[in-house]
């Protein structure tokens, strides 16, 4: 097992009244799930610096470096409450401008930072902001994590560069919920979604694509647990394999049939017991690995080319 405590705040971006850097209702909300001590807090995209109007002036004047007045009234909380907090920010880099999904630790220190890389043209051409280059994971004390910034769920070769670095767990910091986008992700990638947005629904998905935890108008904010050592692996090539983990390791670890897409779940319950190795221990093909082949081979056979590069 290693369980991640992953709560969601959704907070629309226009209930910020003039003045206030942080909107009452996020500390409200953050206050409310702190209750659950979570691991991370999920907040949505600009969600308390959103520009006044779509042009160049109007994003300047609303955009903040980090550290910043933002960054550091959650700096605090995360410190009061020691956890992750991650934030969307119109940030100030120098003389660009990005929509950012800003990481703070659990000493409220800034540790990662992800910028949209598919802004919407209007944002790129109105507004000025720059589109963020090949992104990174990050490796936090619970887990390896990516991000997608609303318009970005649209684009699957950011799914396949996360794909890629194996992370488990994505967060989709958005102004919209992202609805079936998030379930495809989860389904086809094989990592756990968690989303915060402008909107009452947002949602906890895990790696077989399965919603875990949601919020509503009735329940605003949300925490859901997640056991992050798991993996999706296709059942081609590695059931006789992995019957042979089972027994070595019986009772340690679980598997899970997903016929319907040809794969199965490997979950590790004891702590310390890392799927990852067992992977390694049992030459099991990953996932990735197994459709990167298949394409080396499509194309070895004049089918179509593909390209490994991601972004």
């Amino acid at each position: 097992m290693r369980e991640v405590r992953i709560s969601l705040v959704p907070v629309y971006a226009s209930e910020r009244p003039a003045g206030e850097v942080l909107p009452a209702r996020a500390r409200e909300y953050i206050a409310g799930v702190s209750r659950d001590r979570p691991d991370l807090i999920l907040l949505p995209e600009l969600f308390a610096n959103h520009a006044a109007e779509e042009t160049i002036a109007a994003a300047r004047a609303a955009a903040q470096t980090v550290p910043g007045p933002l960054s550091e009234e959650l700096a605090a909380l995360a410190r009061r409450y020691h956890t992750y907090i991650a934030f969307g920010l119109l940030r100030r880099a120098g003389e660009r401008i990005y929509n950012s999904l800003v990481l703070l630790d659990r000493e409220g220190h800034c540790v990662w930072t992800y910028d949209k890389v598919a802004p919407v043209d209007w944002e790129m051409d109105k507004c000025g902001v720059t589109p963020g280059g090949p992104p990174q994971a990050y490796d936090t004390d619970f887990g390896r994590i990516g991000a997608a910034i609303c318009f970005d769920i649209n684009y699957n070769e950011l799914a396949e560069t996360w794909f890629r670095q194996d992370i488990e767990l994505l967060l989709f910091s958005s102004a919209f919920p992202g609805g079936r986008l998030l379930d495809a992700w989860a389904v086809r990638f094989g990592f756990a979604v968690a989303g915060s947005t402008w909107l009452p629904a947002n949602r906890v998905i895990d790696c077989t694509g399965a919603t875990v935890g949601r919020t509503s108008d009735h329940l605003p904010y949300t925490t859901t647990v997640l056991n992050l050592n798991r993996r999706v692996v296709h059942m081609d090539y590695n059931l006789e394999k992995i019957d042979l983990l089972r027994t070595k390791y019986a009772g340690d670890v679980l598997v899970e049939d997903l016929r319907d897409e040809a794969c199965c779940v490997i979950t590790g319950l004891k702590p310390g017991l890392e799927v990852k190795d067992l992977i390694r221990e049992f030459d099991i093909t990953p996932l990735s690995a197994y459709f990167d082949r298949s394409r080396q081979v499509r194309e070895r056979h004049g089918g179509l080319p593909w390209r490994s590069s991601g972004i």
